[in-house]
């Protein structure tokens, strides 16, 4: 009941009803300015703004109950109008803190790495047989409880990571600060290296044997773990019988066997902007499980049937054995259909890619108009030096070669759901709950201000909305607007609706080895095809929902982390070089200070300050997606295109500073005529 804000505990034990302000519990996000955000957990209350003074003890993503007072504006690009304080910590957030390790001459203490924990660390002590290391050393602390804000946070050195500024320092950082661990248990590492890279040939017995078919991947240029593969027969009457063939990593992984159990606390590989920590020991990932080119794999397979529009006629599932015949990446596809010659891919495997071409085209337009959202954002890709210096950032977006297989995963992902719904075997589904009302509302303005028609806000009117968004002059901001005003998709133990592809009944059973979600839906399956006992009980598939779904969280914002990181080096050197552009952004929200940027190129957001501005005195509009000069009336709007220069990188606070490039230039004009007056 505390922990949930019901009640409130006082001195020595007793607890009591909340009393004076409303109070109601969620989760606490801290600016790098000190201010914060709680997102309510009550369905459709707008987040609540928590003054700096009224953080209490609470740190950047704790659970927290807070007490509701004033109305107010607030300094943020978001607009929430309830402010509250933080009366008591319900969950802590982080038990552990990265940072750099400095020395008084009387204690020492760590500066976080994390800027949203704005207190330094006293140092209590070191752990048992851990060296005391050096200042300036990277350091992992063990935080102590605090229930005042009056107490100073305080910890014990647990481990030494080496030099603050060493190569691959970083990356450490967000790996300690997310608990993400590279290394496996011995039990698990031995388990894996038991599985031979070739199976049996006795195993294929009892499996549809698809060797002699044509059956192919396609993975992006540097993927190691290949989980996925497809093969399509188009019949004379225009019908198409798709196979999409998943490796069968349950096979190998056996319920509550040591990689079992570590898959599952792990829950997700973790993607970084330099490496990749898999679900999965590497043997398995990247060799067993691994659909390698030329070699039989043991698969689960589905069929699907659909009609010369793209309609599902019908469906099946089972065991396979597979001989891969290629292994493709999606730049090679895409090549080949913007009319490349596709030298490098077999005659055989150019033909069958047309006929997938031509079927994924229908089924994402059957997709699109059947109600799914079609909001396909750009994703950053950083090539690195063997050191770990950013060499490039490239922006990925969504190519032909991409939708291809997204539709043939989507088709076979829905019908695994249809399936084990209909049987109501206790599993995981994939859900996505619609926008609640301040989403709502909040969408609507911001669309509005960007020059869209309004919609009513229901779930058949959203896809039209961001079809005018797609084809608005000021589309990615459109976008933008839609995709931070929908809530997060998550599992469950029972099938819903998943509002972004307007399913009713989705799963995740396509990416087994990289997802724990995935090798249950496998299990599940299989139980249901051999009419065995349902591997999970409903209360198993309760929990693992809610822990796959914290896990797929943390491992979000372990690589949003990496990459800021990496990307912020990156404009470091540029201003090192004084290669400070010009670089074409778009204006993507307004606070308090000015105008926040996002480069098209790299999509680094950067702060416009109004004083970077021409001289005048600006105004906000009403919605806050406009400002106007009193004097010269001159605007800014969220989804105008700028072209800016950098005027600072601040690694520390995650901060990039920019200027217009037209006062750049102006700038430039003014010191070079100081230079000839003085010289002459």
């Amino acid at each position: 009941m505390e922990r949930e804000g019901l009640i409130v505990r006082l001195r020595k034990n007793r607890w009591a009803a909340p009393r004076g302000a409303p109070t109601l519990a969620g989760r606490l996000r801290v600016s790098v300015d000190g201010f914060g955000f709680v997102t309510p957990e009550q369905t459709g209350r707008p987040d609540i703004y928590i003054p700096a003074e009224s953080l209490g003890p609470a740190l950047d993503g704790d659970r927290v109950l807070i007490a509701l007072s004033t109305e107010g504006e607030v300094p943020d690009e978001r607009e929430a109008r309830t402010r509250g304080r933080v009366v008591r910590v319900l969950e802590r957030r982080h038990e552990r803190v990265v940072g750099r390790l400095r020395r008084t001459a009387y204690y020492g203490y760590v500066i976080p790495d994390n800027p949203r924990i704005r207190e330094n660390v006293r140092v209590r002590g070191f752990a048992p047989g851990l060296a005391q290391p050096e200042e300036d050393r990277l350091v992992v602390v063990d935080l102590e409880p605090r229930e005042r804000e009056q107490e100073s946070l305080s910890g014990t050195v647990v481990e030494d990571l080496g030099p603050a500024d060493a190569p691959g320092a970083d990356m450490l950082s967000v790996m300690r600060s997310f608990d993400v661990r590279s290394e496996f248990p011995a039990e698990a590492l031995r388990q894996a290296d038991h599985e031979s890279p070739a199976p049996a040939p006795a195993l294929f017995h009892d499996r549809h044997d698809l060797r002699g078919q044509l059956v192919f991947t396609i993975d992006p240029e540097d993927a190691k773990d290949f989980d996925d593969a497809v093969s399509l027969v188009r019949a004379d009457d225009g019908r198409w019988r798709l196979g999409v063939h998943i490796a069968d990593v349950s096979r190998y992984v056996p319920v509550d066997s040591p990689v079992d159990v570590e898959a599952r606390r792990r829950g997700t590989s973790v993607y970084l902007a330099d490496r990749v920590i898999p679900m999965l020991p590497p043997r398995l990932t990247t060799d067993v499980c691994s659909l390698q080119p030329g070699v039989p794999r043991l698969t689960h397979s589905v069929f699907i049937l659909f009609d010369p529009l793209g309609g599902v006629l019908d469906f099946s599932t089972g065991p396979s054995v597979i001989r891969s015949a290629a292994r493709l990446d999606y730049d090679q596809v895409q090549a080949c259909f913007d009319g490349g010659a596709g030298g490098s891919i077999p005659a055989e495997v150019r033909a069958s890619l047309a006929e997938m071409r031509e079927l994924a085209a229908l089924l994402r337009r059957r997709r699109m108009a059947e109600g799914s959202l079609d909001l396909a954002m750009p994703e950053i890709r950083c090539r690195m030096d063997s050191a770990g210096r950013v060499l490039e950032i490239r922006k990925r977006g969504s190519t032909e070669a991409y939708q291809l297989i997204e539709e043939f995963m989507l088709a076979a992902n829905q019908a695994v759901a249809g399936r084990i719904a209909r049987q109501k075997a206790p599993s995981l589904y994939r859900i996505h709950d619609e926008p609640d009302a301040a989403q709502w509302e909040r969408m609507q303005v911001e669309l509005r201000a960007l020059g869209l028609a309004s919609l009513p806000p229901r779930k058949d009117t959203l896809s039209r909305l961001a079809r005018l968004a797609a084809a608005s002059p000021m589309s990615y901001a459109a976008q933008l607007a839609i995709l931070r005003n929908l809530k997060r998709a998550v599992y469950a133990p029972v099938p819903g609706l998943h509002f972004g592809l307007g399913f009713d009944c989705y799963t995740h059973f396509t990416s087994p080895i990289r997802r724990y979600p995935d090798l249950v839906v496998h299990r599940v399956l299989k139980a249901l095809e051999t009419r065995a006992a349902p591997p999970y009980s409903a209360d198993d598939t309760a929990r693992l929902a809610t822990h796959c779904s914290q896990t797929e969280a943390q491992a979000d914002e372990a690589e949003s982390d990496s990459i800021v990181r990496k990307r912020l080096d990156y404009y470091h050197g540029l201003m090192a070089r004084d290669e400070t552009g010009p670089f074409e952004g778009v204006i993507i929200g307004l606070h308090a200070r000015g105008l926040v940027v996002e480069l098209r190129d790299t999509l680094q957001r950067g702060h416009l300050p109004f004083s970077a501005l021409p001289e005048d005195h600006y105004v906000t509009d009403r919605d806050r997606m406009k400002i106007t000069g009193r004097r010269r009336d001159r605007s800014w709007r969220v989804g105008q295109e700028v072209r800016v220069r950098l005027a600072r990188v601040d690694a520390r606070r995650r901060s990039v500073g920019l200027l217009l490039e037209e006062a750049s230039a102006d700038a430039r004009t003014r010191r070079r005529e100081k230079r000839r007056q003085r010289m002459r």
